[in-house]
């Protein structure tokens, strides 16, 4: 299924959550995947959202660093 995180569309498997959605984003992206604990993510309506949280098809997500 397909997930949009920050502006870009990853593929991930059917009943996938966000931390895999956020992983396969790292990887596409090259991105040091240890950072993935470390960010808030938010749904389109900008809620935030658990990183066990399920996602749908064609679900929008995007995350940011936590402030300390």
């Amino acid at each position: 299924m397909r997930v949009k995180v920050n502006r870009r569309y990853v593929e991930v498997f059917e009943g996938a959550k966000v931390k895999h959605a956020l992983l396969r984003y790292f990887v596409a992206k090259d991105l040091d995947r240890q950072l993935i604990p470390t960010v808030e993510v938010f749904d389109a309506w900008g809620h935030p959202i658990d990183h066990d949280a399920p996602l749908k098809e064609n679900q929008k997500i995007k995350f940011k660093e936590k402030k300390i």
